[in-house]
Order: structure tokens, then sequence, then C-alpha cells
């Protein structure tokens, strides 16, 4: 992953390998990151909460994000966020390797669901872009074995069939079984 602090949102939370219980810190973060380091207040309150807050609640998550060692600034003229230092996060860097057509090096970085637990408008949508990103990307390469690899790590209607229909006897089970699930019969069954 590229230089700077180091974030892990697929699958757990983290800011430099160390665990963080903060989702909606992270996740803060994280849709800055995504914005390319700076995003309207009333961007980020729409996109991370459906609700109305209250107003210290942004500010209370860049104090937390600067006590996690992330330099997050509030910029009065503009009304928004600014990261100030590089931030990586991994979901993002399995994106750009994704368009850079490396999907065996996005699926090592692939560490299960991204945001997980979170429920928000951006967490939603940047957990189904990467997954149906990704599973696009190794379907398009045409390695079975990544194929294969991928069914094991994400359920997904698109892998299910193929790695069903593989000779791998546990991608099969858990692609026959995620089909069976949907309502779906497998082909050849």
């Amino acid at each position: 992953m590229p230089a700077g602090s180091q974030i892990s949102v697929l699958g757990r939370f983290e800011v430099d390998g160390r665990p963080v219980t903060g989702s909606k810190t992270i996740e803060f973060i994280t849709a800055l990151a995504a914005a390319g380091g700076a995003m309207s207040r009333d961007g980020l309150h729409h996109r991370i909460y459906e609700r109305d807050v209250s107003t210290s609640t942004l500010p209370t998550l860049a104090y937390r994000a600067r006590k996690l060692g992330i330099a997050v600034r509030y910029q009065t003229l503009g009304r928004r966020y600014v990261l100030d230092g590089p931030v990586a996060v991994d979901a993002l860097t399995v994106l750009a390797l994704v368009k850079a057509r490396r999907p065996a090096d996005a699926l090592l970085l692939y560490q299960g669901p991204c945001l997980p637990d979170c429920d928000s408008p951006f967490a939603v949508s940047l957990r189904q872009t990467v997954e149906d990103r990704l599973v696009r990307a190794v379907l398009d390469s045409g390695d079975q074995e990544l194929v294969r690899a991928t069914s094991r790590l994400i359920d997904h209607w698109e892998l299910a069939e193929p790695a069903a229909t593989g000779d791998d006897p546990f991608s099969a089970v858990l692609s026959d079984s995620y089909l069976r699930s949907m309502g779906l019969s497998p082909v050849g069954h």
C-alpha cells in the first residue's frame, strides 16, 4: 500500500496496524480519502448519517481522527474537512489495483467486507463497489484459480455458478449452497 497512514477497513478497523473500535471515525477518514482528501461538512453529514445529528458530531469525529494520528482540519472558508497528510485506505487501494487490471494483487489485500457492520449510505456504496468491481475483474481475468479463491472470500452471484461447476470441491460446496439459498439451482443439477 502507498506511503502515509495505513487504514484498514476490509474485514476489520485498524490504523497503522492498531485495532480501532470507533467505526464511525474510520468511516469519516475513509470518506475523506475517497473524496481526494477533502469534503464539505454537509457532504460528509449526508453520506455518513441518514438522520439529523448534533452539530458537534463531525467535529467530534475529526477530533477522534486526530487522536488516532490522522491529521484532519476544518476549513471555515468552504466549510469542509481536509486530510492534512497522506492516508492509504486498503479498500481504495483494492479499487486502484482493479482499475490497473491487477485482480490477483487486489484479492491479496481483500480481508473481508468493506466497513463491516456499517450501514451508512457511504459504507453500503463502498462495500458494494469494492465487491462488484473485484468480482468483475476476477471474472474478466479468466483465471479459474482466482475465481475459486474469490468465491471463498466473497459471496457474489456472479461467482457462484462458475465456482459451483469447477473441480474444486470446497468452492463447489460454498457456491452450490449460496445458489440454493437464493432459490437457484446450479447448472447441471
